[in-house]
């Protein structure tokens, strides 16, 4: 993706402006402004809550929902949408390829080779004290030789 590219969600829900480096930004229905921008790797999870009185005196209507991005243990963003919008772009950023559960996140290290000195020498002190008998010691080695 060269630049960036617009994804709309839909009559009345916006659009998502999307960029090479992973940012998005949200812009609401007749508005120049972006609600909110965001790294969309940095998101870890979503919350929508009907709209206080607080929420009004900052702009949101009766009629919208209050979406709230989070991650890394705070909100990352807050704003005020539609009625419907928040699961539209929720939806979105889930299918993006950056979002973190789309990541793969490190997979644990594989063990480490057993050292096949230190094999040998366990099944060596095992056939000394009795624990294998030549036959078993004999299997035992061929296998760990390969």
């Amino acid at each position: 993706m060269a630049g960036r590219q617009s994804h709309g969600l839909g009559v009345g829900n916006g659009s998502i402006i999307e960029y090479a480096d992973g940012i998005i930004e949200y812009r609401q229905t007749g508005k120049l402004l972006p609600a909110f921008k965001v790294n969309v790797s940095d998101v870890t999870g979503f919350s929508v809550r009907k709209a206080t009185k607080q929420d009004r005196k900052n702009g949101a209507s009766a009629f919208q929902q209050v979406f709230v991005l989070q991650g890394g243990g705070t909100e990352l963003a807050v704003c005020p949408v539609n009625y419907g919008t928040a699961t539209k772009i929720e939806a979105w950023i889930r299918n993006h390829p950056s979002f973190r559960g789309n990541v793969p996140q490190n997979a644990p290290a594989a063990p480490a080779p057993p050292n096949i000195a230190d094999a040998l020498t366990k099944l060596v002190q095992l056939h000394e004290t009795g624990a294998l008998s030549p036959e078993e010691f004999d299997q035992a080695k061929a296998k760990l030789l390969g």
